[in-house]
């Protein structure tokens, strides 16, 4: 867009980015071409867990009904190593699983609780 003439305002409007992000580009294409247009390695810690755990993970959540607790000891007792909850409910998000845990509910089971107490007008 630039080599036709394209103002940079106009670019970041089209491509909605900001303006700083259409110089940044600008700027890698010069420098390395298309090379430069390809992502950066990001930051951030390296996964804690192995394609091979990963795949024993959403086995075991998708053949049995279990719990986090239990995935997570299971794990622990498969391969030896101890990952967060978070980090266990995460990648079996994104691995598009979802559960949601027991809800114990306080209402009252079907019985009207009129009809529990004695009707005094049925005789004595």
């Amino acid at each position: 867009m630039f080599s036709n003439g394209v103002p940079p305002k106009e670019i970041a409007r089209r491509r909605e980015l900001t303006l700083e992000a259409v110089y940044e580009r600008r700027y890698r294409w010069l420098a390395k071409g298309m090379a430069g247009l390809s992502d950066a390695p990001r930051s951030g810690a390296p996964s804690k867990l192995s394609p091979e755990q990963v795949e024993q993970l959403k086995m075991w959540a998708t053949q049995e009904a279990l719990t986090a607790t239990e995935l997570l000891g299971r794990l622990e007792e498969r391969f030896g190593i101890r990952v967060h909850r978070n980090t266990l409910t995460g990648l079996l998000k994104r691995a598009g699983l979802v559960w949601k845990r027991t809800r114990h509910s306080l209402k009252k089971s079907g019985m009207n609780s009129s009809s529990a107490k004695p009707n005094p007008k049925l005789g004595s």
